[in-house]
């Protein structure tokens, strides 16, 4: 059996295994997010949600983007007639949780203006910096909003959003909670006035994958997780196997009075040239599927992926290491018999 078989396969095989699973839990982690599941929402029975403290919530650790919304007037557009479409009022906040919840804000210029749900924009074939006629006079198309089918709740689907300032009284708060935390989450019932808490109502944007997730846990949990072990347990076995099958020719080394330090010393090295090649190759292999539909930086789950490489070349050098060490002159006839 060959130094390179023995270092090359084991640790490199169970570390891709390892990174694809790591990397698994990170693009559902990322789904969760993206879908709006992190983003939890209070409403309220009346106007009671403070839309600077709700704006405010975005500088807590933990909170991705927070802002205010509440019922606008219903917008008459000339090119649909008859259609008074939905209109929110909503805080400078709203569009940056836009981004995070993964709705794809599309901006124009700077300037004022009302966002557009992309359906709606669609219908209407604007796009951003367009100017929209109404009935009391034309509107300019700041942006674009994305807004899947995805499960999340219908309220900004189809809908105008008009940009206000935080100052006033909002009937709901929103802000992105991540990495998921429901005692930060809770921080948005400070949003509200306080004859506004009893009345509160607190519930995720997107329901449909859950109401929480904990990524810690998960990654913890994965089926993988174990991959350092078991490596180094199969590192060491087949190190132990590499030797067995040359213990006749180290026995017979000792007989000639061949220095068992010297013997061990030239094992190690051989091994620890092959463990260095094996790394090298299983490295790029780990960096490969670290890369691979991962939505965070890849750097984590490398390092993930490389203790089990490292794992298993450590133990094959020290199980070649204990085959040598164990291999006994005396037993040189047995060994010649077992050939």
């Amino acid at each position: 059996m060959s130094m390179r078989r023995v270092t090359k396969g084991p640790g490199g095989g169970l570390a891709w295994a390892d990174v694809h699973s790591y990397v698994g839990v990170v693009r559902d982690a990322e789904t969760y997010r993206s879908s709006g599941s992190a983003v939890r929402r209070v409403t309220t029975e009346g106007s009671e949600v403070n839309g600077r403290r709700c704006d405010a919530l975005a500088g807590t650790a933990g909170v991705v983007a927070a802002g205010a919304l509440r019922p606008g007037v219903a917008l008459d557009l000339l090119a649909l007639p008859g259609t008074d479409l939905r209109t929110w009022e909503v805080t400078p906040g709203v569009v940056d949780l836009l981004a995070a919840a993964g709705a794809s804000p599309v901006a124009g210029s700077a300037g004022p203006g009302v966002w557009l749900s992309d359906d709606l924009a669609l219908a209407l074939g604007a796009r951003p910096d367009d100017e929209l006629a109404t009935s009391g006079g034309t509107v300019r198309v700041a942006g674009i909003y994305t807004w899947p089918d995805d499960g999340r709740a219908r309220d900004l689907g189809y809908a105008v959003l008009s940009p206000v300032a935080a100052a006033g009284a909002f009937d709901r708060c929103w802000a992105q909670v991540w990495p998921v935390d429901e005692g930060v989450a809770g921080l948005l019932h400070t949003a509200l006035e306080p004859t506004g808490v009893a009345a509160s109502r607190t519930s995720p944007l997107n329901a449909s994958l859950g109401s929480s997730l904990d990524g810690p846990q998960l990654l913890a949990a994965r089926p993988t997780r174990l991959a350092p072990l078991a490596a180094a347990m199969l590192g060491a076995a087949l190190g132990l196997l590499a030797v067995r099958a040359r213990r006749l020719e180290i026995a017979s080394a000792i007989h000639a009075r061949v220095p068992r330090a010297h013997l061990t010393w030239q094992h190690v090295l051989e091994a620890a040239a092959w463990v260095g090649a094996g790394t090298a190759l299983s490295a790029a292999l780990v960096a490969h599927a670290a890369i691979d539909g991962n939505p965070d930086p890849a750097l984590a789950a490398w390092i993930t992926g490389m203790r089990t490489v490292l794992a298993g070349g450590a133990a094959a050098i020290l199980g070649i290491l204990a085959g040598v060490v164990a291999t006994r002159e005396s037993h040189l006839f047995r060994y010649f018999k077992e050939r």
